[in-house]
């Protein structure tokens, strides 16, 4: 039996924590990842998460907004200036 080269056995890692085996494809960035960096309700990995929007939590966060700090995706987005940007809850109660 062949054994595995270094090439090989690095593209079968977690590309988050580069240790243990990738299992899991995230379906928002395509990263493979281990099991601890996977999370499984949400079928994303570990990065993706914490970049979710803190409105929606389903897309990916482009920036924060201006008011409460919350980082928002552009869905989530109400203003946007070029310098500021404000998200749909802030910028309804203003």
């Amino acid at each position: 039996m062949k054994r595995l080269t270094d090439g090989l056995k690095s593209s079968l890692k977690c590309e988050i924590c580069e240790e243990r085996i990738a299992k899991y494809i995230c379906k928002i960035c395509g990263r493979k990842v281990c099991e601890k960096d996977y999370i499984k309700e949400k079928k994303i990995c570990a990065i993706c998460e914490m970049s979710l929007c803190e409105i929606c939590k389903k897309n990916l966060s482009i920036g924060k907004c201006e008011k409460c700090g919350r980082i928002i995706c552009e869905e989530c987005t109400a203003y946007f200036d070029g310098a500021r940007r404000y998200c749909k809850e802030c910028f309804i109660s203003s």
